[in-house]
């Protein structure tokens, strides 16, 4: 059966990218989560999606040029959801391990491999059951693939790409993460014909889910886990 994996944990109705959004979204019956990580000043793998903390926190100031101290007391929030803060990584692996769960972490910053030495030395302290690797930043899962060949990568990308296998070769990716916008079925088979996984993101609209869920991707990555998962059963 198609995996349905949360987008950010369950943001359609939590703070994304928190400890409480990523155990709601396993208790909805998700698949699998994603998230993004970023490098904090003092080098630790924070799990936050911007660059800066003006969206959520209205709050000035990259997150690579701060602590997690000072990071860890920046309170996030998403209409009258209680304030949360940013989580390690390290929290999320703990929380996920050993579950029967996919773990999609797209790396957000370019960091000249500093972030992604880390970030494969950490993965290699806990028992995943999937892990996968994605970035914008086709660098950055280059990286990875050379301090890690066993850890599945994935291309990310929000627009369309005419024959996007033809870049495997060169970028050592695994799968396509592609935008639902600029992606059909038969495309995506066209894909998936190169021997490569495709998952389909941000699919929110029920339309959109119906779409993709009479497909033979791989996977749907979604805000509204709930709805995602009903439909995914009743298919």
């Amino acid at each position: 059966m198609m995996k349905i994996i949360a987008h950010r944990g369950y943001r359609a109705k939590y703070t994304e990218n928190t400890m409480t959004a990523f155990r709601k979204a396993i208790q909805s019956g998700a698949d699998g989560l994603e998230l993004d990580v970023h490098l904090s000043l003092d080098g630790e793998l924070v799990v936050f999606h911007d660059e800066d903390f003006r969206r959520l926190a209205g709050r000035e100031g990259l997150i690579k040029n701060m602590t997690y101290d000072e990071i860890k007391k920046i309170g996030l929030q998403r209409k009258l959801i209680r304030k949360e803060r940013a989580p390690l990584l390290q929290e999320v692996l703990e929380l996920v391990q050993d579950k029967e769960l996919l773990l999609n972490i797209e790396i957000k910053a370019v960091t000249e491999g500093m972030l992604e030495e880390r970030l494969v030395a950490l993965l290699s302290r806990y028992s995943l059951r999937h892990v996968v690797i994605s970035s914008f930043h086709p660098e950055c899962i280059v990286r990875v693939k050379e301090r890690a060949p066993e850890i599945e990568t994935a291309l990310l990308y929000s627009k369309y790409i005419d024959q996007p296998w033809l870049l495997q070769e060169r970028f050592l990716f695994d799968a396509i993460h592609t935008d639902t916008n600029y992606t059909s079925k038969a495309y995506a088979e066209l894909i998936q014909s190169y021997g490569l996984p495709v998952r389909i993101y941000t699919v929110n609209k029920e339309r959109d889910l119906s779409y993709w869920l009479d497909s033979a991707v791989d996977a749907v990555i979604t805000d509204e886990v709930e709805l995602a998962v009903k439909m995914n059963k009743e298919k």
